[in-house]
């Protein structure tokens, strides 16, 4: 089997056709960036770790300071 030479402007070519191919292309956002640009589920995410962070400052009290109130 012979060596394979690539003619010159192969690389140059492809490139070129590749630029023109994502240039037409439209970009898809992703479910995590369309999850982020919308109002509510921002609303929503942010009130729900609201809720999760104050429910962990009950557990601790409970666990760290009630013993000592209870004796």
């Amino acid at each position: 089997m012979e060596e394979f030479e690539p003619a010159r402007d192969f690389v140059a070519r492809v490139m070129e056709n590749v630029r023109a191919y994502e240039a037409t292309r439209k970009m898809e956002e992703s479910l995590g960036q369309r999850f982020l640009s919308s109002r509510t589920f921002r609303f929503v995410f942010s009130s729900g770790a609201a809720l999760l962070g104050i429910s962990n400052l009950i557990r601790l009290y409970f666990s760290v300071l009630s013993p000592v109130v209870c004796r």
